[in-house]
């Protein structure tokens, strides 16, 4: 079978992942060894507690063409897959979970992407458990995502994902601090096509129950990163508020010039103020969320840190292969 010409980058975020990074990266390795000449395997370690580090110095004497990042402390998975992204070469950057999919898939979404399209997005259902209110309150997120914000949230869409080194250079130019692949590539404005898959499972772990309270934070956390509407929404409440508030001030001086002895409405007043408060209260709410992202993205300091780089003694598949030409081709 003929190898592919083209340079592939394959991604994936580790911690802690002793019981299945062997496995993935023998699978993985046997498979770009096949289907092209050149590849590499970036590991960003997440700060790693257990013996993974040590595995993976193990494979670096074995394997070929595999790059380590370990960064300084957990910066959680998007900002990991951030510094392998940044540090690709490949034509094509494949994303991937170590733990769920499948490298076979590799060749088959690089084919599509080859063929004109700039990302492919892995659909999948997820075997993350979550709890029945959370599946309860899924489609409303779906539906306020992508009709209410306008942004593009394709459903069941996993970290697998094939970029094309032009749609690769876009993503790595927002700087923004909160991110979210999946977000990213369906709005940065390049052709994406679905690909659904099965997901595996390699780990013997069992897959924690994500319950209602973390799914609403990510949503909210996802809108906040994103849009402006919730703040605009909040800024209409509070026009409306005072146009109200005013009406009710003209209202009291109205009553007060016709009628000689106006009774004090306990009920009327109580209902005015609570009323204003919750308003306040809702305003200062929304503004509190946009002024903690406004003074986090302010602060300028790096994305991440890395405190080590690992290479595998062979970085090139081919190492007699470069990519310079010494003559002209002749059209």
């Amino acid at each position: 079978m003929s190898k592919s010409d083209c340079f592939v980058s394959v991604i994936t975020a580790i911690r802690n992942n002793t019981d299945i990074i062997e496995g993935f990266v023998n699978d993985l390795a046997k498979i770009l060894k096949q289907h092209y000449e050149n590849y590499e395997i970036i590991l960003v370690d997440n700060y790693s507690t257990d013996d993974t580090l040590n595995i993976i110095n193990a494979l670096l004497s074995k394997e070929k063409c595999i790059r380590v990042i370990r960064l300084s402390k957990n910066f959680g998975v998007e900002l990991a897959l951030t510094a392998g992204l940044e540090s690709s070469i490949g034509d094509f950057v494949v994303i991937m979970d170590a733990n769920t999919d499948p490298p076979e898939k590799i060749p088959e979404m690089i084919a599509l992407a080859r063929k004109g399209k700039g990302i492919i997005v892995g659909t999948a259902e997820y075997k993350v458990k979550r709890s029945f209110l959370a599946k309860l309150f899924q489609p409303v997120f779906y539906f306020f995502i992508e009709k209410i914000l306008k942004l593009n949230f394709y459903k069941n869409a996993s970290y697998f994902q094939v970029l094309s080194r032009q749609a690769l250079n876009s993503i790595t130019r927002i700087r923004q601090k909160r991110r979210y692949i999946r977000i990213l590539t369906a709005n940065i404005g390049y052709k994406v096509q679905l690909f659904p898959y099965k997901q595996i499972c390699r780990s013997n772990k069992n897959i924690p129950k994500v319950g209602v309270a973390a799914s609403f934070l990510e949503a909210i956390d996802m809108m906040v990163a994103n849009s402006m509407l919730p703040l605009r929404i909040v800024s209409i409440i509070g026009t409306m508020g005072c146009l109200i508030t005013l009406s009710y001030i003209c209202y009291i001086i109205v009553v007060n010039l016709i009628k000689n002895r106006v009774m004090e409405g306990w009920t009327t007043l109580s209902f005015q103020v609570t009323s204003l408060f919750m308003l306040i209260f809702i305003i200062l709410t929304v503004l509190c969320e946009y002024v903690g992202r406004v003074l986090e993205e302010s602060i300028e300091r790096p994305l991440y840190y890395v405190i080590e780089e690992l290479d595998s003694t062979v970085v090139m598949a081919d190492e007699q292969r470069r990519n310079v030409l010494d003559k002209s081709i002749e059209s």
